[in-house]
């Protein structure tokens, strides 16, 4: 995984108010990990779920996020120690990951899903969430969902 400097860090937020619900910001999540688990043959065959999920209610529609809390929940209920936090984002590590599920129940936002990926011809069950685009941001690049929100929704702090 690539860090960046902390400085250079940004983190997202969402307000429902612009939101549209058009669901731009999943479809550019899901393209980017889709590009990126192309080129990864262990996890070629890996299911892609957006890591950012436009919610709806009659009243409202607003993007739901990881928040990379401070002192994350999911990070303390992890039994493998697959989820730690480095430079403020909570990030998890597939290798250690075994799909027990309980960073899922245990996350107050219901951001964090399980996704399955292929290894070795062994179906694996992973966690998976929102890791704040650190590949484009190590390169000075905005989160795609940021970049595909025509209502800028989604801001960076």
């Amino acid at each position: 995984m690539i860090l960046i400097n902390e400085k250079e860090m940004k983190f997202i937020t969402a307000d429902s108010a612009y939101c549209l619900g058009c669901k731009g910001c999943e479809l550019a999540c899901t393209s980017r990990k889709a590009s990126i688990y192309a080129v990864d043959e262990a996890r070629i065959n890996r299911t892609v779920v957006p890591n950012i999920i436009v919610t709806q209610s009659q009243d409202m529609k607003i993007p739901a996020h990881c928040r990379h809390c401070q002192e994350a929940f999911c990070l303390q209920l992890c039994p493998t120690k697959a989820i730690t936090q480095e430079k403020k984002v909570v990030v998890i590590n597939d290798d250690k990951c075994t799909g027990c599920g309980i960073c899922e129940q245990g996350c107050p936002y219901g951001v964090i899903t399980m996704a399955f990926y292929t290894k070795d011809q062994k179906i694996k069950k992973i966690a998976n969430k929102c890791d704040m685009c650190m590949d484009r941001q190590s390169k000075d690049e905005d989160p795609l969902c940021y970049t595909a929100c025509p209502t800028k929704a989604i801001s960076l702090l």
